[in-house]
């Protein structure tokens, strides 16, 4: 059997399709039309009396006036639709902000005791005028949440993949708890797509959505080509040691403007392209499969100023110990809220690269690349203008004027981690959400299929192709770099230290 995807789908994010004023003004349209429509009836209406005065025949009288109750009924009949779509739009309304409040609560938590309280009371306030609007909202919280993993189970009659207690393994290595209990509640191995669908709903709430407090310092710095990386927290020793890291970089000069073509390398330096355009463009810049894990370019805007666009690659599955793109980083990040080695790598990159706090920047990142970038934008230590992500198993709580775009596929269970992100959106007013469902039925397969980056260029590809409009603010953002100079780019790559735990 092959199993198709499916055409992209492209929102702001959330459970929250439409702002609820929005509906309520559209509600309030649609009450108005229902008003005029009720008015043109009682205007109609008059013509039998009109024609009852009249000196026409009794029989003509009644022919002439016989469409007018036709055409009266009908009105009526439209407006009662009128009405109760006008009804049903308000209700949705009220349904939509209160998934809004509840996840603006949640995610604010006791450090913003006013907005909780503000939210209880508005809370309160709506279902005290419907108290069935509550149950509602979870309903539809539910479907959505449902719709955040369409494809990922295999179809009826589709036999297992022999790879999926290995894609079990590696999924409940995140909480062996949750494990367990899914075990005790009945959930055998050979019910392993269920189970792993299930266990990434249980998970994803509580993980797949970071919030704003900082991650936990760890131990160890970052040593760049001999020397103590800018920024790199701890001691300036040249020496690396056990527990630290060794970032190295290959540097190729630059001298192109965007549009221009590829740059000339040095010996031994990867080549270098010319500004990224599209999203497509700067995807295709992840180091996938090549010996950096972290690409960093330089540009010289038209206007003079500087701009840095950095791209970080994902897991890097069956490396030595010394590979610090790997598991133990995906649960020191995801699940210990930690700082991980390859968190480390990254912020040190970004630095030796000549970013600082000041310095515009752009962060492309898949997979683990992706939660990367998306907490090293979190963290406030970079001026970030914009995020792209593509299979990042969480959604980081940014300022609304960063440029953020998530691109996830529904069976894909790394994508999955993030649960389809925030209920009540990005939150960014520049955000997007791509999704698509690349190999349905696939999702617990240990060789991921929906997770290959192959397939994220394809989706990509795919939404620029859509003619949505939204795309067009993920172009512009990147037309800042018409007619910028390639200053540098350099390639880095992290190797732990020997010994480190």
């Amino acid at each position: 059997m092959t199993l198709v995807g499916s055409e992209v789908e492209i929102t702001h994010g959330g459970i929250v399709a439409v702002d609820p004023d929005d509906l309520r003004a559209m509600a309030g349209r649609i009450r108005a039309d229902a008003a005029a429509v009720q008015v043109a009836r009682e205007e109609l209406l008059e013509i039998p009396a009109i024609l009852q005065s009249s000196s026409l025949p009794p029989g003509s009288r009644y022919v002439a006036t016989t469409p007018v109750w036709t055409v009266a009924n009908r009105l009526d009949e439209v407006g009662e639709v009128l009405d109760e779509i006008a009804s049903g739009t308000a209700t949705m309304a009220d349904i939509f902000e209160i998934a809004e409040l509840r996840a603006q609560r949640e995610m604010s938590g006791v450090t913003d005791p006013e907005l909780v309280k503000r939210s209880l009371h508005r809370i309160e306030a709506i279902l005290g005028r419907n108290p069935r609007l509550g149950e509602m909202q979870r309903e539809l919280l539910k479907t959505w949440a449902a719709g955040a993993y369409e494809g990922f189970t295999p179809v009826p009659g589709a036999p297992l993949s022999e790879a999926s207690g290995a894609a079990w393994d590696i999924a409940s290595t995140l909480t062996p708890a949750l494990r367990l209990a899914l075990l005790n509640a009945g959930v055998g191995e050979g019910e392993i797509a269920q189970g792993a669908l299930l266990l990434l709903m249980l998970v994803a709430p509580r993980f797949g959505q970071t919030s704003r407090s900082p991650l936990t310092p760890t131990p160890g710095v970052v040593v760049v080509d001999g020397a103590s990386g800018p920024g790199a927290p701890g001691r300036g020793a040249v020496d690396p040691r056990p527990g630290d890291l060794l970032l190295s970089r290959t540097r190729t000069p630059g001298s192109v403007s965007s549009g221009s073509g590829t740059a000339g390398a040095t010996s031994g330096a990867l080549p270098v392209p010319s500004a990224p355009a599209t999203l497509s463009d700067a995807v295709a810049r992840i180091p996938y499969g090549q010996a950096p894990q972290v690409r960093v370019e330089r540009y010289t805007l038209a206007d003079g100023s500087p701009r840095f666009v950095a791209y970080v690659d994902g897991t890097r599955p069956g490396q030595p110990a010394s590979e610090p793109w790997d598991m133990d980083s995906n649960v020191q990040a995801y699940v210990e809220r930690k700082e991980s080695d390859s968190y480390k790598a990254t912020v040190a990159a970004l630095r030796a690269a000549g970013a600082d706090e000041t310095t515009p920047v752009d962060l492309v990142g898949y997979s683990q690349g992706g939660m990367n970038v998306d907490l090293v934008a979190q963290s406030g230590n970079f001026d970030v203008q914009g995020v792209y992500t593509v299979g990042s198993p969480t959604e980081p709580a940014l300022p609304a004027e960063v440029g953020h775009v998530a691109v996830r596929h529904t069976d894909d269970p790394v994508a999955g981690l993030a649960g389809g992100g925030r209920p009540d959106g990005l939150g960014s007013s520049q955000g997007l959400v791509i999704t698509r469902t690349a190999a349905p039925g696939h999702g617990i397969d240990a060789t991921m299929p929906a997770h290959q980056l192959s397939e994220y260029q394809e989706t990509v590809r795919l939404a620029e192709q859509s003619g949505d409009p939204r795309m067009g603010g993920v172009r512009a953002h990147f037309s800042v770099y018409e007619g910028a100079a390639l200053t540098e780019s350099t390639d880095f790559t992290a190797t732990r230290i020997p010994g480190s735990e």
